[in-house]
């Protein structure tokens, strides 16, 4: 059997967390039954994760009681790797953007704060652009299509991450907190709602 092809560029990258959520991203590698190991130097963490498939070294910079990944390129080959990492970005938000290739399409992913400012088709021209506020600026009927449900499946990810987290804010009575996740719900939404009405 041909394996599949999968390989992600993360450009630009910068997101900063805790060392307890380095330690939940760990346990998410462990669960896909990865072997790691980790190299130091005096301002430096790599964490290397072996799927045995492929290897891979994710720097994280010291930064007192924090981590960060600071980086200008990160080739990475294995399509669940890229996947952690995305869900990195989107968590602690996260800034950079994604080249993805694949057998299919390919695609420019942009991310700010952790949250999804565009999606553009490689091959084929571009083919939807979202600006940070939602709003659509740009569609254009190439020869290929762009699969719409990869879009709206992105935007309910988010939409359900951020239920949860305002969900936790209620709990915890943070009324800054529940103001700007009801801020990031409403504009999810909005951007939800436009894309569906370009692609009816």
């Amino acid at each position: 059997m041909v394996p599949h092809f999968f390989e992600a560029e993360f450009h630009d990258l910068h997101v900063e967390l805790s060392k307890q959520s380095l330690q939940q991203f760990i346990n998410k590698m462990m669960e896909y039954k990865c072997s790691l190991y980790w190299r130091y130097n005096d301002d430096i963490i790599y964490l290397i994760i072996d799927t045995n498939q492929s290897i891979h070294e994710i720097p994280f910079k010291k930064n007192g009681s924090k981590l960060t990944i600071d980086v200008d390129c990160l080739k990475v080959s294995e399509e669940l790797v890229a996947k952690a990492l995305e869900l990195v970005l989107t968590e602690f938000q996260g800034s950079g953007f994604i080249k993805t290739y694949t057998e299919g399409p390919q695609y420019i992913t942009s991310f700010k704060d952790g949250i999804i400012q565009s999606i553009t088709e490689i091959n084929g021209g571009e083919k939807l652009v979202m600006n940070q506020y939602g709003a659509i600026v740009e569609y254009q009927d190439f020869d290929h299509n762009l699969d719409p449900e990869t879009i709206i499946n992105i935007i309910n990810l988010e939409i359900d991450y951020t239920l949860m987290e305002l969900y936790e804010s209620i709990q915890l009575l943070d009324k800054k907190l529940i103001k700007e996740q009801k801020q990031k719900l409403r504009r999810l939404l909005k951007r939800k709602k436009e894309i569906e009405q370009l692609l009816q």
